[in-house]
């Protein structure tokens, strides 16, 4: 039976994705406007003053997209702020921008951004940067604020969070074609990444020690031993692409001066064309995948791991890639974005979202047209929920009946096999 429904599973979530973005577009404008993101990369540039790197990434899929002709269009102003600790004001950077595209699709994008970023040195003081970013179709506004604490490196010595640089051609506050990455979900490595560590010391020698695990080798260590007159140092590892194959990658450095440590992680994870941005554990996101999993599937992948399973995990969704010729994957990315979604608003305490009847049909028919709800009563002390999919022609009716919100279906739905 199983294998009978599968197909019909998988094209309704592709109908669903579509339609359902189509319908609410000013919806999820609203709600999405500030799911941009403000990050700060900083590096030290001489014994006194820090420089940092501001940027705001601004998904498509959190701007209201107006459609013109053929194309479609949004627009937007958004800024930086940078506060002293005492809030004050000391740099502000603005723009106006606008994007334009002919694929529908792209508006909806996570993965799909514009950039801005801005450069300003500091000392070793307390700092907030700020942000707010301003849709002129909804004219709704979203803002993002991050807290930076550089006083503590005033004491040496100091590490500074290392630094992951990625190939990405334009001028990004480093060299040319160096772009600051994050960590997570790293999409270009076909020229490797570099690594670039920073930090304060004194004149005496220093010593920087580090060590990689996930790597296709046991390990691999960084050893620098150095001694400078500059009061700081920043230097630069190159981490080839060879090492970068698997998905997950853990980083540690440790600086060593005069019997005395200073130490930080860094983890990043490896994007891989065709892989959701939602994907960082490939053993949870294959359990989040036993809706649309035939018994033959489910017994490949047992007792499989790593890149075992990992394999198995590509597979099946590339096998399913409705535009295999370009790098995302879009019935993927609607499903582990919809299984983040019942995460997030379904969640349990003794169990995830996507665990629960609410989560299983969330994710296979995405947000019903209509829902119709019960309270209990002196005479009636079940509470249900109906959801109805009227594109669909589908319905389905939840029922609390022990009154902890947890929510099981009438009838169950296609079989033991879920």
């Amino acid at each position: 039976m199983m294998k009978r429904i599968l197909p019909g599973i998988i094209a309704t979530l592709i109908i669903c994705s579509f339609i359902f973005g189509q319908r609410s577009k000013r919806n999820k404008s609203l709600s999405n406007v500030g799911s941009y993101s403000l990050l700060e990369f900083s590096r030290a540039i001489s014994k006194d003053s820090i420089l940092v790197t501001a940027f705001v990434d601004i998904p498509f899929r959190s701007l209201q997209f107006i459609k013109k002709n053929n194309s479609f269009f949004a627009s937007y102003d958004v800024s930086i702020i940078l506060k002293n600790n005492k809030g004050k004001r000391i740099y502000r950077k603005m723009w106006t921008d606008s994007i334009r595209t002919d694929d529908y699709i792209q508006t909806q994008s996570r993965l799909r951004t514009r950039k801005h970023f801005s450069n300003f040195t500091v000392a070793k003081n307390k700092y907030e940067i700020e942000s707010e970013l301003y849709d002129k179709d909804t004219r709704n506004k979203g803002s993002k604020n991050i807290k930076i604490d550089f006083s503590k490196l005033t004491k040496t010595p100091s590490l500074m969070d290392p630094l992951i640089i990625a190939n990405l051609e334009g001028e990004w506050g480093f060299n040319v074609n160096e772009f600051p990455i994050t960590g997570k979900s790293i999409t270009n490595i076909d020229k490797g990444l570099t690594l670039i560590i920073s930090g304060f010391v004194d004149s005496t020698p220093y010593e920087v020690l580090g060590f990689m695990e996930g790597v296709n080798e046991s390990g691999k260590d960084i050893i620098l031993k150095k001694d400078t007159s500059d009061g700081f140092f920043n230097h630069r590892y190159k981490l080839d692409k060879s090492i970068l194959s698997t998905m997950g990658l853990e980083i540690g450095i440790k600086l060593i001066q005069s019997k005395k440590e200073s130490e930080v992680i860094k983890k990043i994870s490896i994007y891989k064309p065709g892989l959701s941005g939602f994907v960082n554990n490939v053993e949870n996101s294959f359990q989040q995948m036993r809706y649309i999993l035939t018994n033959n599937e489910r017994k490949e992948a047992k007792g499989k791991k790593g890149k075992a399973l990992e394999k198995i995990f590509l597979d099946f969704w590339n096998k399913r890639d409705p535009t295999p010729e370009t790098n995302i994957n879009e019935l993927m990315e609607e499903y582990y974005i919809r299984v983040n979604y019942v995460n997030e608003y379904f969640n349990m305490s003794w169990k995830e979202g996507w665990e629960t009847d609410f989560g299983m049909i969330y994710i296979l028919f995405g947000p019903p047209d209509e829902i119709q709800r019960s309270n209990s009563t002196s005479t009636n002390t079940s509470i249900y929920q109906a959801w109805y999919y009227n594109r669909l022609n589908k319905q389905f009716v939840f029922r609390d009946q022990n009154g902890f919100g947890d929510f099981k279906l009438d009838k169950p739905f296609i079989g033991p096999n879920f």
